[in-house]
């Protein structure tokens, strides 16, 4: 890389390292860390809805995660900065080849390629998808096509202890046994009348 580019990143790097820093300082000046302190010593406190604490407590989480986006941005930039006195800025880290010049004019602290850099953001989106959270695991391992011993299963091996010998029951279909006292499917008496029988009392 020739100096006169050299120069013009240096410049490019430079401008948008203010940019990041005078965010930072803006957001440091008027950090709202302190309204938790008001919020909690306010002798109204009993009278706001706890759903207030809730949003100030969000916005103080959105505030830190843009701040340590930036020092990220930030400390990218200078590492960048570092790159434009050892022949290695333009190249990236990942496949080694040349960044390309538009990319560094937009974001002139670009360590991946195009390429490379829509490769990382789908391996990233496929990970979180693919990660489970904590609460959604399961406490056993998966074990491919290993069966279970379930609840049918279960049935199944105290089933045999309580067979009648001979029992007719079990060749009508009905699933009734000589031993049981009760209908299957009827809770009350008259549910046993059929449309038949009902039919044949009209007649």
């Amino acid at each position: 890389m020739n100096k006169e580019k050299i120069e013009h990143y240096k410049k490019l790097l430079g401008s948008e390292k203010k940019k990041v820093e005078k965010i930072i300082e803006r957001m440091e000046y008027s950090d709202d860390s302190s309204s938790m302190e008001r919020y909690y010593s306010e002798l109204s406190f009993y009278d706001n809805h706890p759903g207030d604490l809730g949003t100030e407590m969000f916005m103080m989480e959105q505030d830190k995660g843009m701040k340590d986006k930036l020092n990220d941005t930030l400390k990218e930039i200078e590492v960048s900065e570092s790159k434009l006195y050892n022949d290695k800025f333009g190249l990236c880290d990942n496949c080694g080849r040349k960044i390309e010049d538009e990319r560094l004019e937009i974001i002139p602290y670009a360590n991946l390629c195009a390429e490379c850099s829509k490769k990382k953001a789908l391996s990233d989106e496929e990970k979180i998808f693919e990660t489970k959270p904590e609460s959604m695991k399961s406490f056993f391992p998966a074990n491919g096509d290993k069966v279970e011993f379930d609840s049918e299963d279960s049935y199944q091996a105290v089933d045999r202890y309580n067979r009648v010998k001979n029992d007719p029951s079990f060749s009508t279909g009905d699933y009734r046994g000589m031993l049981d006292e009760d209908d299957t499917g009827t809770v009350e008496e008259v549910e046993k009348i059929s449309e038949e029988y009902y039919k044949k009392g009209l007649d």
